[in-house]
């Protein structure tokens, strides 16, 4: 014969349950706490002290609620399984599948994802594990997962004003000491990591390719009241009428159309953030893109595609 607990513990029960279900959406006030436990609690004039109670029995069994200490008086619920509707089970299934394989924090996304879905039931695990046709996976060119902790070590850097010395292997495979550098962000385009970073030797601002560095040092802190910013380089350049139908491709910024020819070829006028930015953007429309200006980058581009074709040959 099974024993029934007595009505008292079931009573404390309903209780707990009832504030930690309160509180599982997030934190709130004491009138909003009480309004959604009217009907757990028997006396609106006892609800204080037994919440207050309550709540250190939860924490003997490792549910903490916190209560703010200013006012307005706010309880919060720290841990426990949140509760995810139909719209968050798609949004996390959106960020498992646009972090690619070679990101440097897919290892740290997956281990986050675990634990957030760990208490999916089997009909949420379903709606989570479905495959989105508009997800777009952030795949690098290369693995970058083994520079996981060289990014954190730039990002604290950047952070905390700190200038760098490092090691740099260029593209033509020589290594470059950098004794001095000023770094201000990382980011991501061609499918590449880079440091952003002020090179004191050369005067600009430099993209510096993260899998290319090494040897990283901390030196001193940067002094107050320097910042540098990228002077972004603008620049001119015809594009076929092929591809100049309709709204232009958003690969450079400040785009605007300065004349159009009469066989539907247009001359655009854009910002660039480097020099070698715009040579390989626009080396990928082939003959569909002609730069104009200015005249020591057109320069550039001639050398570039100069040595495309003694490397091809004329066949």
């Amino acid at each position: 014969m099974s024993i029934s607990p007595p009505k008292s513990a079931t009573t404390i029960i309903t209780r707990l349950n009832a504030l930690i279900n309160a509180l599982r959406e997030g934190p709130l006030s004491y009138p909003d706490l009480v309004e959604r436990l009217a009907t757990a609690y028997p006396s609106q004039q006892s609800m204080r002290r037994m919440i207050l109670r309550d709540i250190q029995h939860l924490a003997t069994l490792g549910i903490v609620i916190t209560r703010s200490k200013h006012s307005p008086i706010t309880y919060t619920l720290q841990g426990g399984t949140p509760i995810y509707s139909g719209e968050d089970l798609l949004a996390l299934g959106v960020l498992r599948d646009t972090i690619g394989t070679n990101h440097p924090y897919t290892e740290a996304v997956e281990r986050l994802l675990t634990r957030l879905t760990a208490g999916l039931s089997s009909e949420q695990r379903e709606i989570y594990q479905s495959q989105r046709s508009s997800s777009v996976p952030l795949q690098p060119a290369i693995n970058y997962t083994p520079y996981a902790q060289l990014i954190a070590d730039l990002e604290r850097a950047i952070a905390s004003r700190r200038l760098l010395k490092l090691c740099y292997r260029t593209s033509a495979g020589k290594e470059r000491i950098h004794t001095r550098i000023e770094p201000y962000a990382i980011e991501y385009y061609d499918r590449h990591f880079y440091l952003v970073a002020y090179i004191p030797k050369s005067g600009q601002m430099q993209d510096l390719r993260i899998d290319r560095i090494k040897n990283l040092e901390y030196l001193h802190t940067r002094p107050p009241g320097i910042q540098r910013t990228r002077k972004p380089v603008i620049f001119r350049y015809r594009l076929a009428a092929n591809l100049a139908q309709g709204e232009l491709s958003q690969r450079f910024t400040a785009q605007r159309v300065i004349e159009r020819s009469a066989n539907g070829d247009v001359i655009i006028e854009a910002e660039g953030r480097s020099d070698f930015f715009i040579i390989q953007t626009l080396l990928r429309y082939r003959a569909n893109a002609e730069l104009l200006s200015p005249p020591e980058l057109r320069q550039r581009m001639i050398e570039e595609v100069r040595g495309l074709a003694e490397l091809y040959g004329e066949g």
